[in-house]
């Protein structure tokens, strides 16, 4: 067989503008709010051009790895729909993918924000004795004073011995959060459903017996180890026995 001969690839223009200025002859409507603006970037417009450039191996010029593209009109990596949000407390410009400023003022006003929202925590949550019976059943605890394990321990030892060292001079905290915890589990419902997904309509409704394959299955997980996982819970705030 005779290979065909190369034919490169033709470029064409494509006339944007006679399509931008028919569909938008009007403009562009955007209703900015008071800390917003219209991105430098895009001229407000939302768009952005990109190459998506290619080689065909075939081609016997060999000076370009990647001598050809097709370009076209992708949203504008800066904002979003061609409008950017601002500080509302230092006006700087905030990168798109961020609700926050890293300013002084933005940052102070977040910390108190978290102080408030701590507080209605607070007296919110059942306030228990260290030695209670559901305060004992927990099995761990959360404080994010506690600087290991991710703020959870076990023991009110550990917890007291590294707040003493670790905050001499510092008023003592009186409370840390509850917690509660979770197992492996296994739904047999789901399981079967996920196995009949390339069989017939009507396959999962002719399986019998669905509560043995769940008893089977509620058996074999209580037997697994090391998969229990914590969570802090706001609901208990437990008292540290100083």
């Amino acid at each position: 067989m005779t290979e065909s001969a190369f034919i490169k690839p033709e470029r064409v223009v494509v006339d944007v503008l006679a399509y931008l200025s028919e569909v938008l002859k009007n403009g562009l409507k955007k209703d900015l709010q008071e800390h917003q603006i219209l991105c430098p970037t895009c001229k407000g417009t939302g768009l952005a051009i990109t190459n998506s450039v290619y080689g065909l191996s075939n081609d016997p010029d060999k000076s370009k790895h990647f001598p050809y593209s097709n370009q076209y009109i992708v949203s504008c990596q800066h904002c979003y729909g061609g409008v950017i949000n601002l500080c509302e407390y230092c006006k700087a410009e905030l990168p798109r993918f961020t609700t926050k400023c890293d300013c002084d003022k933005a940052k102070s006003v977040q910390y108190s924000l978290q102080l408030e929202k701590e507080r209605e925590s607070w007296n919110k949550a059942i306030k228990l004795e260290h030695d209670d019976e559901i305060a004992k059943g927990m099995g761990m605890y959360y404080s994010e004073e506690f600087p290991s394990n991710d703020g959870y321990f076990t023991e009110w030892e550990d917890f007291i011995d590294r707040w003493n060292d670790d905050h001499p001079d510092e008023e003592k905290p009186q409370y840390v959060w509850g917690t509660y915890s979770m197992k492996l589990t296994l739904d047999a419902d789901s399981i079967l459903e996920s196995a009949c997904d390339d069989l017939h309509e009507e396959a999962w409704s002719n399986i019998d017996d669905k509560d043995e394959l769940q008893n089977l299955l509620d058996k074999w997980s209580k037997k697994q180890t090391g998969t229990e996982t914590y969570y802090s819970d706001t609901k208990y705030a437990i008292k540290i026995p100083w």
